[in-house]
């Protein structure tokens, strides 16, 4: 049996349509410390990506400007076809009074600070993985 892949680029605009349909990523920044990837609860309000984050916390550094990556992905394990997209940007403090709806917090605990993470570029690409070598 023959394997089969593919794999296919997204247009920046589908990007942003899968970022819009999912409400946990990944940020992924330089800090002081050595590199930092944190899961997180967003929402996107007006091209922004929005999370929220306690006081005190590595992702409360991010109300400084800090360039910035952000991911998103999906995976089907039975059909084998998914998605990753990678939105690069600046995050921002963002205020409350910019959106009608703010992510629920996904860890327990206060999370007070709002930060936006602004994006200049959306890449992505789609898959479908042929996973007959990884059954052998």
């Amino acid at each position: 049996m023959e394997d089969y892949a593919h794999l296919s680029p997204l247009e920046p605009s589908e990007c942003e349509v899968l970022v819009r349909s999912r409400a946990f990523g990944r940020v992924a920044w330089q800090s002081s410390t050595g590199l930092q990837i944190l899961p997180v609860a967003y929402v996107v309000a007006d091209g922004v990506i929005v999370f929220r984050t306690a006081v005190g916390s590595q992702l409360a550094r991010l109300v400084e400007p800090t360039d910035v990556a952000f991911q998103v992905d999906d995976l089907d394990m039975e059909t084998r076809v998914g998605w990753s997209v990678l939105a690069q940007g600046r995050t921002a403090p963002f205020s409350a009074s910019q959106t009608r709806e703010l992510p629920s917090p996904w860890a327990p605990g206060d999370r007070p600070i709002l930060i936006g993470i602004h994006p200049s570029a959306y890449t992505g690409r789609s898959v479908y993985a042929s996973w007959t070598k990884w059954e052998k």
